[in-house]
């Protein structure tokens, strides 16, 4: 039976007990909630050549890299709960209406919605989003089949957290790319040459307040506050600031799910995905904002700034609703329980400042529900140098978001809110952030006249000129498809491996056991009981230790089975060590990539540094009988006496790493 998805409203998932499991593990990860990642990289692809094999890869990519909303909610409860948990790679794959239909599948097998079936390119589109394609970067220009989202933190083990911190202190540190990123990025293009080109590729990193560690966007506020909420632990914490009496954050899933028509169970849901690169001058902005707005609006007699500022977002830098005050607490408060019944004339926060036209929170005629309907989910993240920098280009945000329509979601809000001059009052102007992107026919940006309180909530208006300072570089509308039809587009996944010992004795072992199996094959001997006692024999034995699937093929006293077992169990163990293979080599790559962290950092590898016990590093170069080489430097305690280590030196990073290669490249040769 078919989930009613309108009526779910606040999951309850993994973080408190399982709820609405398998529709959240058919559900891509980051579309409910934020990946969480500080780093990630797009990869805008155009298929070419054989579509099976296309297929393929996107099949054999999602069993190892996609993550479902189930995953990501079991990850992040472990995260949280300090777990020593490999911080994997996080993926999305997203599809275009292009892409489908180069893949094999007919318009009527699409997702049934115009806006992503004409894309984003079309000349109606164009015209109702307000863009410009002819000021696309030449990547976003090409015809686009699918896009690739992979997200990760600079470290992959343990200290994620810390060095999670030390990006924050030092936002110089989010330019760089984290060592697993780049490898798997690397990785996965190499894959992808068979099948696809590469178009275009971003790289974005969240940007962080120093002190607070809050999101930020370029022009310096806020971001990501006033999400639609559906998990309940969210909710919950949502809650701790709010009785919701004035703005209800929760949504139901039908705000943000559609029915996938390819899925292959009756929880198959995705989403419709918008991506456009939003490149913000924040040398400009900055400039309008001080030297020319502040200054107009000077009705207490001295300028200011930060007011000045908060009119144009509707809140201050620290995400202070600028309908409630008219300071920023500086406190970075969660208040998010308003609307604007008591600001009706705009006195307090103009009609045309960016978060009252695209969530008016009743100012409407229709009703609220109805109007929050048109809500999206954002997940954009930034790109470029650091607002500190105060770049004119090549810097801002690349946004993201997810809706069930883009018809009434992101192209409503952007068609009838945003860039609607007469919304919510008639000529109050374009939503001075994202209301015109294009650039006039000199090339310079867009400015128009605006109404400004002379005084917070006072009613004398005052009309000061304020330019665009946003400009729309390329994007396209996406779909996000079910787990269940991603996954059903290449053969069985490789399966989680566990065993004890060395995995190269196990794959050996395997090994020995298939040369047996030929052997028995050739004698047409029995194989899963002895012929005398009818017990298990070694064979089968071998198989249910490691829970592997067995053929019985019997004679005489019992029969059973035929000669076809002898290839069966056969294939079932080359699979296994194929497995077994890829799982060391995928772990290996995770602790090369932490080597090169920890390497930057100048961190001890061998001894953890509180304990002086055996570190992760040294523990699995152990298991795998590997030699290790340690790089320790320990400060002695005066107050103990106990003396400091020192081990090694620096060399030891690139020794530990080659090691790591050359134990990659065997088990590649296997």
């Amino acid at each position: 039976m078919t989930t009613d998805i309108k009526n779910i409203v606040e999951i309850v998932t993994s973080f408190d007990e399982f709820e609405h499991e398998t529709l959240l593990n058919e559900i891509q990860g980051n579309i409910l909630k934020s990946h969480g990642r500080n780093h990630a990289v797009y990869l805008f692809l155009k298929f070419q050549g054989d579509k099976e094999a296309a297929k393929q890869w996107i099949g054999h990519f999602s069993h190892m890299y996609v993550n479902s909303a189930l995953e990501q909610a079991e990850q992040a409860k472990l995260y949280r709960h300090n777990k020593d948990v490999p911080g994997k790679l996080f993926a999305n794959f997203f599809l275009t209406r292009a892409g489908y239909m180069h893949l094999g599948y007919t318009y009527q097998q699409l997702p049934n919605e115009d806006a992503f079936r004409q894309g984003m390119q079309d000349p109606n589109m164009q015209n109702e989003l307000g863009d410009d394609s002819q000021q696309w970067e030449k990547g976003f220009q090409n015809e686009i089949h699918a896009l690739v989202l992979l997200a990760s933190d600079k470290i992959v083990g343990p200290r994620t957290k810390e060095a999670k911190l030390l990006e924050q202190k030092d936002q110089t540190k989010l330019r760089q790319q984290p060592a697993l990123l780049a490898q798997k990025v690397e990785k996965i293009k190499q894959e992808l040459a068979a099948i696809a080109e590469v178009v275009h590729e971003e790289q974005g990193y969240v940007l962080r307040d120093e002190k607070t560690g809050e999101e930020i966007e370029h022009f310096g506020f806020r971001d990501g506050v006033s999400q639609p909420l559906f998990l309940k632990r969210d909710i919950e914490k949502e809650r701790q600031n709010s009785d919701f009496s004035k703005w209800d954050p929760r949504a139901p899933l039908n705000l943000v799910l559609f029915k996938d028509p390819l899925g292959q169970k009756d929880e198959s849901y995705g989403s419709f995905l918008v991506f456009r690169k939003l490149e913000q001058n924040v040398g400009g902005w900055n400039k309008d904002v001080v030297e020319n707005l502040a200054q107009k609006l000077k009705g207490s007699g001295t300028a200011n700034p930060a007011l000045a500022g908060a009119y144009t977002m509707g809140r201050f830098q620290d995400g202070t609703p600028v309908v409630l005050d008219q300071t920023s607490s500086g406190k970075q408060p969660e208040d998010n329980n308003f609307n604007y019944q008591d600001d009706q004339e705009g006195l307090k926060c103009p009609f045309h400042s960016h978060i009252r036209k695209v969530n008016p929170r009743g100012d409407t005629p229709v009703l609220l529900e109805e109007e929050k309907m048109h809500r999206i989910v954002r997940r954009g993240i930034n790109y470029g140098d650091l607002p500190s920098q105060e770049p004119e280009k090549d810097a801002g945000l690349l946004f993201m978001c997810f809706q069930a329509s883009l018809a009434s979601q992101f192209n409503f809000m952007q068609k009838a809110w945003a860039k609607e001059r007469n919304f919510v009052r008639r000529d109050v102007g374009t939503d001075i952030v994202i209301g015109v992107e294009k650039k006039n026919a000199q090339g310079d940006a867009a400015t128009e006249s605006y109404n400004w309180p002379a005084q917070w909530g006072a009613t004398e208006k005052e009309k000061v000129d304020f330019t665009h300072w946003i400009t729309m570089k390329g994007g396209e509308f996406f779909f996000a498809p079910s787990m269940s039809f991603l996954k059903s587009l290449a053969p069985e996944p490789s399966r989680n491996i566990v065993f004890r010992g060395v995995p190269k004795q196990e794959i050996e072992a395997a090994n020995n056991i298939i040369a047996e199996l030929r052997h028995y094959q050739q004698k047409n001997w029995a194989i899963g009981l002895n012929g005398d006692s009818t017990q298990p024999d070694g064979f089968l034995t071998f198989f249910n230790q490691r829970k592997l699937p067995f053929s019985f093929y019997l004679l005489n006293q019992v029969q059973l089975g035929d000669q076809s077992a002898y290839l069966t169990n056969i294939n079932t163990l080359n699979k296994y060590i194929k497995d077994i293979c890829a799982q060391e080599i995928d772990a290996s790559e995770y602790k090369i990539a932490e080597l090169k962290e920890y390497k930057c950092l100048n961190w001890a590898i061998g001894l953890n540094a509180d304990t002086e016990q055996p570190d992760g590093f040294v523990n699995f170069f152990g298991e795998r009988q590997m030699p290790f080489e340690f790089y320790v430097r320990s400060i002695p305690n005066r107050e103990t006496g106990t003396k400091g280590v020192s081990m090694g030196d620096q060399s030891a990073y690139e020794k530990n790493i080659t090691t790591l290669n050359n134990y990659i490249t065997e088990l590649k040769n296997l």
